[in-house]
């Protein structure tokens, strides 16, 4: 059993992914570019990985949900195979998902963390590098906490 694959095109008439069909069934969406490629011209410059560190910008899953959005978009590709639709939406509300989550955090409890982070580590030690990294440590703490919560 092998797989099929339709090239899925996005702007400019420019192959972004590809979809694999088993049996005239979507089995798998892939993306031809990084997350970090914006512009996608193959290479990740200097200034989209600074681009990558901001909250909102650099979240995985944004180029594979924009395949599977075009792939649904792609009539070839929705006639072979209607439930694309359920996998690109799918996509989609994972990626809008992870966008919401960040917002919450950064909304209602960075500021917080980070003010906390600070009294703590003022209070823990006097020198500015260790003050730092307990910063940096209680701060990926909570976040991690705050991800398993939700």
């Amino acid at each position: 059993m092998a797989l099929d694959w339709m090239l899925v095109k996005g702007r400019n008439d420019k192959a972004i992914g590809a979809v694999g069909f088993v049996d005239n069934k979507a089995a798998v969406i892939i993306s031809f570019y990084d997350d970090h490629d914006f512009n996608q011209d193959g290479t990740v410059s200097w200034k989209e990985k600074a681009q990558s560190f901001l909250p909102f910008i650099g979240k995985k899953g944004r180029v594979l949900a924009e395949v599977a959005m075009q792939a649904y978009a792609t009539p070839d590709i929705a006639m072979r195979d209607p439930a694309i639709r359920q996998m690109a939406y799918g996509q989609l509300v994972s990626f809008a998902q992870d966008l919401i989550k960040e917002g919450i955090y950064t909304v209602y409890f960075a500021r917080g963390v980070k003010m906390a982070g600070s009294g703590l580590a003022v209070l823990v030690t006097s020198n500015t590098i260790k003050q730092m990294v307990i910063r940096e440590g209680f701060k990926k703490i909570v976040k991690e906490a705050f991800d398993a919560a939700i």
